[in-house]
């Protein structure tokens, strides 16, 4: 009922915010009705709330906090319940509320079948920060437990006896597994090892409801649940999974490899009808043998890196995937089975999707109608942007709509160039190249050199030496028109979607009407 309702509230905000109202053409009454007004519609109102709603706080979203707070009160209260002065029975309420989560905990992580993404017309993306946040109250509850148990058992003279039995060493066992979870979800070991933390999690998630099944017997039933919910998206997307016979390619100018895919009739419908939406991609064991050997056999079981759908090619009934060689063992095999061989190599891959809200908040975006609408994009983060200013240049066409792209040097965008997604002509998009002009393809005679002098030759007007200016970009669509409706859309390194973020905050603020996305990515 909750989620009904504030899916009704939602809808009426975008039906009244798209509605058409007549704006004077007198500067003085532009002033008066912003003055008078405009900062006073609920509308604004609502929108300033849930910017600041969603400001980052060091570790977190405010919202995060705040929803955090509430809901560990909230479960604190039902752990003092009719407690009274029993230490013992508030010890177990400890730990039988945090296991009365893990339902909703493992329903709030799957990505197949996720009820509260139906619930609330969202995606995976967005709920599982708040899958984090749950998790952290999961664990601070079970610590809880842990130590009052413990405590009991020294204060009560049997603490080295009591820990050898069989429910207490299923309990520890389970506890060790929430602190190497813990440990490995912090950003520093993340960003280190992701697989480290992916493996971890896997594992923890699947061995935790067993533990804690023989620990404790009167909570049997969420676990079950939990269990179930988790298997049965296991198979719901195993299901769904097509093996596709892949072409790879690598440019090792820009240290990318791209991946055509061709994909059954109905994920290219899918793929078509949702733009930037985004595919899980894995390597079979037989594919991921040949390069990388029988120890990342079992690894690559456990892999599932997700890829936005930079291109559809209705002839070819594929999709293309971008992908920046890093330090994974994912776009690392990708690379090394590109390069495997001098022509394109072509490699049985496993894709799962498409996943993503994107064509339901481009459906409210085009209801809303902006006048303008600013598009930018980082490095490989135009794999998102680039299909979305296509599919707004469309729907949108009396829009005033601009894209632009930051890239280290000019064969980063060879690969946009290749899909037809970079139009010559068209002066609203603009190229920012941060690495300089000179690149190595200036002097070879490959390929890659020809088509980037080309695209260097086509469209040199709109490429710029240097970072993008976002202040003066930002302030410059902005200070168009004081009461058009603006969209900004951001998808790159988590640092430029922050200091958009930055500049787009006064003008929210001053309860401009925004539309507001950030679809970053960290390095």
């Amino acid at each position: 009922m909750l989620a009904g309702l504030i899916r009704l509230l939602s809808w009426l905000l975008v039906r009244d915010s798209s509605s058409y109202v007549a704006v004077p053409t007198s500067p003085v009454a532009k002033a008066r009705r912003r003055l008078d007004g405009r900062r006073l519609r609920y509308e604004n109102v609502v929108s300033r709330i849930a910017w600041w709603l969603d400001d980052r706080l060091g570790f977190g979203r405010r919202d995060e906090w705040l929803i955090g707070f509430v809901w560990f009160f909230w479960l604190l209260a039902l752990c003092l319940h009719h407690t009274g002065t029993d230490f013992l029975h508030f010890t177990k309420r400890l730990g039988a509320v945090a296991v009365s989560q893990l339902p909703v905990l493992y329903l709030l992580s799957l990505k197949g079948l996720n009820p509260f993404a139906l619930a609330f017309g969202s995606s995976h993306e967005r709920l599982n920060r708040f899958h984090g946040v749950l998790g952290r109250l999961v664990g601070l509850l079970l610590v809880l437990h842990a130590a009052c148990y413990n405590y009991f058992f020294v204060v009560a003279g049997i603490w080295p006896r009591r820990l050898l039995d069989w429910i207490v060493v299923c309990g520890v066992v389970a506890a060790l597994g929430l602190a190497a979870l813990g440990a490995t979800a912090m950003a520093s070991v993340r960003r280190a090892s992701y697989r480290v933390f992916f493996v971890t999690h896997v594992l923890v998630a699947l061995m935790l409801p067993l533990l804690i099944f023989f620990h404790a017997p009167s909570v049997r039933i969420y676990l079950i649940e939990a269990l179930l919910a988790l298997l049965f998206d296991l198979g719901v997307r195993k299901l769904r999974s097509v093996h596709s016979p892949s072409t790879l390619v690598l440019r090792p100018d820009a240290n990318l490899v791209a991946v055509e895919a061709p994909v059954p009739p109905h994920m290219l419908r899918a793929v078509s009808a949702s733009a930037g939406s985004h595919v899980y991609l894995s390597i079979p064991p037989g594919s991921g043998r040949s390069a990388s050997g029988p120890r990342a056999l079992d690894l690559f079981d456990f892999l599932y890196n997700p890829f936005t759908v930079a291109a559809v090619d209705h002839q070819r009934a594929s999709i293309t995937l971008v992908a920046r060689v890093r330090h994974g063992p994912m776009t690392r095999t990708l690379a090394r089975l590109a390069s495997s061989t001098p022509a394109a190599r072509k490699v049985s891959l496993t894709i799962d999707g498409p996943y993503g809200s994107m064509a339901r908040q481009l459906r409210h975006l085009v209801a809303w109608s902006p006048t303008r609408v600013l598009v930018i994009a980082g490095g490989v983060g135009a794999t998102f942007s680039l299909p979305i200013y296509r599919f707004l240049r469309e729907q949108l066409p009396s829009a005033r709509i601009r894209l632009i792209w930051s890239v280290r040097g000019l064969a980063d965008a060879a690969w946009a160039s290749d899909a037809g997604l970079l139009p010559e002509d068209d002066r609203d998009v603009q190229l920012f190249i941060s690495g300089g002009a000179s690149a190595p393809y200036d002097t070879a005679d490959t390929d890659s050199a020809v088509e980037m002098r080309s695209l260097r030759q086509a469209s040199s007007p709109r490429h710029r030496l240097g970072r993008p200016d976002l202040e003066t970009i930002v302030d410059d669509v902005f200070r168009q028109g004081l009461e058009e409706p603006v969209a900004v859309l951001v998808c790159g390194p988590a640092e430029m979607a922050a200091e958009v973020r930055r500049r787009v905050r006064p003008w929210v603020m001053l309860g401009r009407d925004v539309w507001w996305h950030s679809e970053s990515f960290g390095w």
